[in-house]
């Protein structure tokens, strides 16, 4: 299961090549499988993995505040970088691009293998 997560981060790597990282964090906010450009110097995919899992909880506790349940999809976008995190079960899926990166193409990246995620847990 490892070598097959691996290889759909990969896969979405390819897809968009403009994506500075893609990091699988599970719900507890621990690293499952995760690929970073040479281009970017994070190097810890721990660290970048706690703080992703902690601003989607804050985002979920907003949503609750709302009567939401839970958040499928979190976005946000600086000067620099644009972060894209999915939820697929009790998987988060996080994209880390370039604020030019066209959305649309990171959008259907994020709904494609979310759903080849979702179903490799689900087995």
């Amino acid at each position: 299961m490892v070598d097959e997560l691996q290889n759909i981060v990969e896969d979405i790597r390819k897809f968009v090549p403009t994506l500075l990282g893609v990091v699988v964090i599970s719900e507890d906010g621990l690293p499952l499988s995760y690929s970073f450009s040479r281009a970017w110097d994070m190097e810890d995919p721990i660290v970048i993995s706690g703080l992703i899992s902690s601003a989607t909880a804050m985002m979920e506790n907003v949503l609750k505040e709302f009567g939401d349940s839970e958040a499928s999809l979190v976005f946000t976008q600086g000067k620099e970088y644009s972060l894209l995190v999915g939820r697929s079960g009790n998987i988060f899926i996080a994209y880390i691009a370039t604020a030019d990166t066209t959305l649309g193409t990171l959008f259907m990246a994020m709904r494609r293998q979310s759903k080849r995620i979702e179903r490799m847990f689900a087995e």
